[in-house]
């Protein structure tokens, strides 16, 4: 992407390169007290794939408070984050130095990351900003960012961070809801962390602990997947939802046994192979509707519209390469998104793993495990 000016102020952006270190760290170390990016920090998102750092050039007397060890003019800089798979990107960090404000260097950041994101094919921006940051919470709110959540104890002197979020496109996205969230405590519990969020958004007084965790595990696991501890089964958890009070309904787009592709051994294939057969049984004499069908995403929408809450098995593929089944839960959707609550939050902070926006153009692509392409969904209602 060309080369960026504010032709009013002389301000001028660029991509950050390895010599920019030293004048980062000293806008760093001027601008912030606690939660500092180190060089190594900046070195890394330099390179990194999965970033834009860019950087703002002024030269003027103002550019007196820059660094000795820089004579570049750098005066402030912008960072990025892109999330794999996803239509989101998060404003990881800002910082100008106090001698360049009042002349819209931030403004002129956002808006050249903002355009930066949307040529890579993301239409969102998300940040944190501190609750008593009234300045920062104000230029946010000018530019198009409203909030959507809190996160406690969010920094390392403990102070509260309000999220919020941009549309950069004109879109009907609505406005994210409250839909609880929680973290799975183990590589193998995510079938049931995803199934506590949506009982809890379909009742609130539902409690979403460790030990309800692993108990509805226990219910829903085929007991071996490829490797480690098994996965769980859309219809366990169907089940585990049942036995939990809610109705629930299962959509696959081929017939059980599904996850013993992966399995090599002949001994535990044939174990998962039973525990399918003894789910499908068990789902039939607690009339839990086991529908076989090659669903759309209008079933999905359906579905929501209604007032259900789902569940979809998807691979982490376009997430972090790996060919792995994942449960998420579906928060919402809109004309061009559905967003996602991911409870997988082991590689990063957890506001980055929830009302995570998914083009509905990639979501069948996501929504598809596997060599067959197996593609299921939970559907669940409370008693009528």
């Amino acid at each position: 992407m060309p080369l960026s000016r504010n032709e009013q102020n002389g301000v001028s952006l660029r991509v950050a390169t390895q010599a920019d270190l030293n004048a980062l760290q000293f806008i760093e170390k001027t601008c912030f007290t606690t939660d500092r990016l180190s060089k190594s920090r900046f070195k890394f998102y330099i390179e990194a794939p999965h970033a834009e750092l860019v950087v703002a050039e002024i030269q003027s007397a103002i550019n007196s408070g820059a660094s000795k060890d820089s004579a570049s003019g750098i005066v402030g800089y912008g960072l990025l984050l892109l999330r794999r798979g996803t239509q989101l990107t998060r404003l990881y960090s800002i910082a100008v130095l106090p001698s360049a404000r009042g002349l819209g260097i931030a403004e002129h950041l956002i808006n050249s990351l903002g355009e930066r994101a949307l040529s890579r094919g993301k239409r969102f921006m998300r940040l944190e900003v501190a609750v008593g940051n009234s300045g920062a919470i104000a230029l946010y709110k000018k530019l198009g960012f409203s909030q959507f959540g809190m996160y406690t104890d969010y920094y390392d002197d403990h102070t509260d961070a309000l999220r919020m979020q941009k549309v950069l496109v004109p879109t009907r996205a609505a406005k994210p809801t409250v839909y609880p969230w929680y973290q799975q405590t183990t590589d193998f519990t995510c079938g049931p962390s995803a199934l506590m969020m949506a009982m809890c958004a379909l009742d609130n007084a539902y409690e979403m602990t460790q030990q309800k965790e692993l108990a509805l595990w226990r219910q829903a696991t085929t007991i071996f997947m490829m490797s480690g501890h098994g996965g769980c089964h859309p219809v366990g958890l169907a089940l585990a939802a049942h036995n939990e009070g809610f109705t629930a309904r299962v959509v696959i787009n081929q017939d059980v046994p599904l996850f013993v592709d992966g399995v090599r051994n002949a001994e535990k294939k044939a174990i998962v192979e039973s525990v399918e057969a003894q789910f499908k049984k068990d789902a039939a004499e607690h009339d839990i509707n086991v529908e076989i069908a090659d669903w759309h995403t209008d079933m999905i929408d359906d579905a929501l519209r209604a007032g259900s809450t789902v569940l979809c098995l998807i691979s982490t593929y376009a997430f972090d390469k790996k060919k792995i089944p994942h449960w998420v839960a579906i928060t919402s959707f809109d004309a061009h998104c559905y967003y996602l609550h991911d409870p997988d939050a082991s590689e990063g902070q957890p506001i980055e793993y929830q009302h995570i926006p998914v083009a509905r153009e990639d979501f069948m692509r996501l929504a598809s495990y596997g060599t067959r392409k197996v593609r299921t969904l939970v559907l669940l209602n409370q008693p009528q």
